[in-house]
């Protein structure tokens, strides 16, 4: 069986990975917009515990494809330090929360955007038209994130209005991902 086969075949088992940490994400996201006044020592600590849990699932993602290809130890990387950031923003205190927090989701985004950029062009063997409009909606991901990243106190709801749009388009880009997964061939 050949190695491409191989992978498809492997990969399509977990393919509600993605899809948990694109439903998470844009959670996230429409939480920025529906409830702007919620205190930001909240936001911080879902959005850790959120981290937390994509870090868990990026771990068992990358433990489930370690034979099939070579572009595992990513996601692992990508896990831990997942999991590291989210205990680092529950031990963090109170009045440090909310400066750490807007730099933590910035950087994330970036991070996060940037490797899936990797993975959509990995999958663009299976279909370039596809990958020609997710790495669109990661681009828009890392413009939003970068200018949140660089303003993050800028405008206050200015500001959670551009991680909002970060988090929704980086989750429409997982969702996506787990159901271009999902097709591949069993």
């Amino acid at each position: 069986m050949s190695n491409i086969q191989n992978f498809t075949n492997g990969v399509h088992k977990i393919w509600w990975v993605p899809l948990i940490t694109g439903i998470i994400a844009i959670g996230l996201g429409v939480w920025c917009f529906c409830s702007p006044e919620t205190s930001l020592a909240i936001f911080a600590y879902v959005f850790a515990a959120g981290l937390i849990l994509a870090g868990c699932l990026n771990l068992c993602y990358s433990m489930a494809n370690k034979r099939l290809h070579t572009n595992w130890g990513w996601s692992l990387v990508l896990g831990i330090l997942e999991i590291i950031c989210g205990v680092w923003l529950f031990t963090m205190p109170a009045e440090t929360l909310a400066v750490s927090f807007a730099y933590a989701a910035g950087i994330w985004m970036l991070v996060v955007a940037i490797n899936s950029i990797g993975e959509a062009s990995y999958f663009s063997r299976y279909s370039g038209a596809w990958t020609v409009w997710m790495i669109i909606l990661l681009i828009a991901t890392i413009a939003f994130a970068a200018y949140f990243l660089f303003n993050p106190l800028w405008g206050g709801l200015v500001g959670w209005m551009w991680i909002g749009f970060s988090l929704i388009f980086f989750g429409i880009w997982r969702i996506a991902l787990a159901f271009k997964i999902r097709s591949f061939v069993k």
